[in-house]
């Protein structure tokens, strides 16, 4: 019986060990395929909105080694936006369908012009200790009369009615040029994220008007 305890191929550097590891130009691969040098890919298919390729290959610059990690996972960081969301349309009144939703949070302009806001989960009930109602304290920034208007608010919500829309500004989208932009800041209670929801009503003519609902999701590292 024969024992192949190391073969040398002696083309170029390249090296099988008794694993069935290669290596090219490492006389001690420690992966499958260890190359110590550069590496070159000429061709590669498009596989843009293939929703089964949800991989996307890093490298760790410590060791070299190639792994992978979900694309999923990339918009999490701690540095970065989570989410972003937007709807935009236009209409000579409110859409109560068109719904802006990122993250736990769905807002719409109703058809009284007012804004309004619903969570998509539980998820901060159960965080706080699986607390059955919470207060969320937020603050609207908004544009009247050729200058910005602060002020505070707060909402109840309850684990019966937080999957219910709830009054988010009582103020009405009026016509005009001086009440086109509002701004809220939200930081729901031990989330660990930021929300800052931009909802505007822009006259195109006397009856037609752009309604547009923006969502920006901030990960915030330290609380």
């Amino acid at each position: 019986m024969r024992n192949i305890v190391f073969l040398v191929i002696g083309l170029n550097g390249l090296v099988m060990a008794q694993d069935q590891k290669f290596g090219i130009d490492t006389n001690m691969p420690t992966r499958k395929l260890d190359i110590n040098g550069d590496l070159r890919v000429t061709s590669t298919n498009d596989v843009t909105n293939n929703v089964s390729y949800d991989r996307i290959v890093t490298a760790s610059n410590a060791t070299g080694n190639i792994d992978y990690i979900n694309i999923s996972a990339v918009a999490q960081t701690e540095t970065n936006n989570v989410e972003v969301k937007r709807m935009v349309y236009n209409s000579s009144v409110p859409d109560e369908t068109k719904e802006c939703s990122c993250g736990d949070v769905t807002f719409r302009i109703n058809n009284l012009n007012t804004a309004e806001i619903k969570l998509n989960s539980l998820t901060t009930f159960v965080t706080n200790g699986n607390i059955t109602n919470f207060n969320l304290g937020y603050g609207i920034k908004r544009w009247i009369n050729n200058s910005y208007n602060f002020v505070n608010r707060t909402i109840a919500f309850t684990n019966l009615n937080y999957s219910a829309y709830q009054s988010l500004d009582p103020a009405t989208f009026t016509t005009g040029p001086n009440y086109t932009v509002r701004i809220y800041t939200i930081v729901p209670p031990k989330q660990n994220n930021l929300y800052r929801l931009t909802l505007s009503r822009i006259s195109n003519t006397n009856t037609d008007f752009t309604y547009a609902l923006i969502c920006e999701k901030f990960y915030i590292q330290t609380l």
